[in-house]
């Protein structure tokens, strides 16, 4: 049984999520509302500026609040901008370090619709970003709250009877929302796109003699709630994004533009955590080029999948890692951080995508700081056939990394392609 489960400088990432409510004190509670989550932005540390747009958020909002659950940050500016015209700034130096947040930001003003915050900070050279969450205090009334639309009037250049024929026709056909400029950052590297919590679900070359393609993810994967898009090889300039789950139904993501080679998408939410089982893609089609670009998909694990939802489905195996692309010359090692959990699991095994592997070791890293190396002997892996089970010494622990050694074989006759194999660790409670 097959199981299942990251343009110019740097650029920060932008999620506009669903709302999600966080507790609050008396003193907020007082003023008829909670903090709702408004935005997400991973914000690489060496650029010294990050726009937060959202102007897509729905109602209206109070006082709000930053939070950082990533690298510590030094903020010197921020300058809120709504949807009046007016700017509010807090010009102070904001020591923001990970798990803290902000005071309330323009806490005395009446409910107002916000357009986007610029948050300036002190530059930083760092590999980790900061992860920064954007809250705002909202009643029910003004969660309800319309933001009124923006018409830019102008001179009519033809006569009249021929404006409100334009005018009528155009009635008729409803308005599409604009398409968010995606954002992209440099992947972590060309084995792992992406970090913690994150798994690599379908890898794909996409030619440009098309311009769309749909790839198969299934159920057995796992559950989801954010995705990125990971290009490499070729850039691609994406047109359209459409995930169709297993259960039925589908969501239209409303981002485009381009990505280079090399670059990661922002996390992409997907309204919840949910079983995927394709995704369609829409990129611009550029005749002549006969190369290819390899596109990949990382889904990030729902916590409630991980530590719960798992033990119903692949009889009770849960994948930790995946993505490690193992070369044909030489061992590469690669070493995951594993989605934080709350239980702990008592065997592992190891399975791998595409073609056969040899495997050197693998290494699993626990909460409590001890580790256990297994020795596989540089043994032959092959595909729906995998290495282990094999137990934890100790009985149940929590797993934070797993490191492993191999490499991909070249002489494998039921590969079906010439592309490196992808490992996967899976565990089991």
């Amino acid at each position: 049984m097959y199981p299942r489960w990251p343009a110019t400088a740097f650029t920060a990432l932008v999620i506009l999520s669903a709302a999600t409510v966080l507790p609050l004190g008396a003193s907020a509670q007082g003023r008829g509302g909670t903090l709702v989550q408004m935005a997400y932005t991973e914000v690489d540390l060496a650029n010294g500026l990050v726009t937060i747009n959202t102007e897509r958020v729905p109602g209206s909002f109070g006082a709000l609040r930053i939070y950082n659950r990533g690298a510590n940050i030094t903020i010197t500016n921020v300058k809120v901008h709504y949807a009046d015209g007016t700017v509010h700034e807090e010009n102070r130096k904001i020591e923001l370090n990970r798990g803290e947040r902000t005071r309330p930001i323009d806490a005395s003003r009446s409910n107002k619709f916000v357009d986007k915050l610029v948050v300036t900070y002190k530059v930083k050279t760092t590999s980790q970003p900061a992860e920064l969450a954007v809250y705002g205090l909202q009643s029910p009334q003004a969660a309800r709250a319309e933001r009124p639309r923006n018409l830019n009037v102008t001179s009519p250049s033809r006569p009249v009877r021929e404006n409100k024929k334009t005018e009528t026709s155009d009635a008729r056909v409803p308005e599409q929302p604009p398409k968010i400029e995606i954002k992209s950052t440099k992947a972590l590297s060309e084995t792992r796109c992406v970090g913690e919590g994150n798994l690599l679900l379908r890898r794909a070359n996409v030619g440009f003699g098309n311009d769309h393609d749909r790839l198969a993810i299934g159920s057995t994967a796992g559950k989801f709630d954010k995705i990125r898009l990971c290009v490499f090889g070729h850039e691609i300039d994406l047109v359209d994004l459409k995930v169709n789950f297993a259960k039925g139904g589908s969501i239209e993501l409303p981002y485009a533009g381009p990505i280079p080679a090399g670059y990661r998408t922002q996390a992409i939410s997907l309204e919840g955590d949910r079983f995927i089982d394709t995704i369609d893609i829409t990129y611009k089609k550029r005749e002549g080029i006969t190369a290819f670009a390899n596109v990949e998909v990382w889904g990030e694990v729902s916590e409630k999948w991980i530590d719960e939802e798992s033990e119903l489905f692949n009889d009770g195996w849960v994948r930790l890692t995946t993505g490690a692309t193992a070369g044909f010359v030489g061992f590469d090692t690669d070493r995951a951080p594993v989605r934080e959990h709350k239980r702990g699991f008592s065997k592992f095994r190891v399975t791998t995508r595409g073609r056969d592997i040899t495997l050197d070791y693998v290494t699993l890293y626990f909460a409590d700081g001890t580790s256990q190396k297994f020795d596989a002997e540089r043994v032959k892996v092959e595909p729906n056939v995998g290495w282990g089970p094999v137990d934890i010494a100790g009985g149940s622990k929590i797993v934070t990394e797993v490191e492993g050694r191999f490499r991909s074989r070249f002489f494998d006759r039921e590969a079906k392609n010439t592309e490196r194999a992808i490992v996967e660790i899976w565990a089991k409670r």
